[in-house]
């Protein structure tokens, strides 16, 4: 197990973590300082330290809400969009057959045409 220093609201905090997870932590800890400051305290404030990070958890538990709320909408559209594509996939498959269908009628015709022309010139 591997300890790092972070820094929240101006106090050092001493962090375990495993091996290779330091970078990532750090990441974390400078995002919840950039909470902390976004509460634009006064200099000298009086709140208590368990009150700030009360609040700087807060603020990162509201961003977490607002992405795992967007996630939810994306998820929602993106089914919306897989029976859409199912209903196009449908709609096409639909229309190759009836246009496959027509086309073999097609050559059917022009076969029995060729065979008129055929046994029209034909000698008997």
């Amino acid at each position: 197990m591997h300890q790092i220093k972070v820094t929240v609201n101006k106090r050092d905090y001493r962090v375990a973590c495993q091996p290779g997870d330091e970078a990532r932590i750090s990441d974390l800890a400078e995002y919840l300082q950039a909470k902390a400051e976004s509460l634009n305290l006064p200099p000298g404030s009086q709140v208590p330290e368990a009150q700030v990070l009360l609040m700087v958890g807060l603020l990162a538990a509201d961003d977490l809400s607002d992405r795992l709320n967007e996630m939810e909408g994306m998820q929602a559209e993106i089914e919306r969009l897989r029976v859409e594509i199912s209903r196009l996939h449908h709609e096409a498959s639909s229309r190759a057959g009836n246009l496959e269908a027509r086309a073999a009628q097609g050559l059917e015709k022009a076969a029995a045409r060729v065979e008129q022309l055929v046994a029209r010139f034909e000698p008997a």
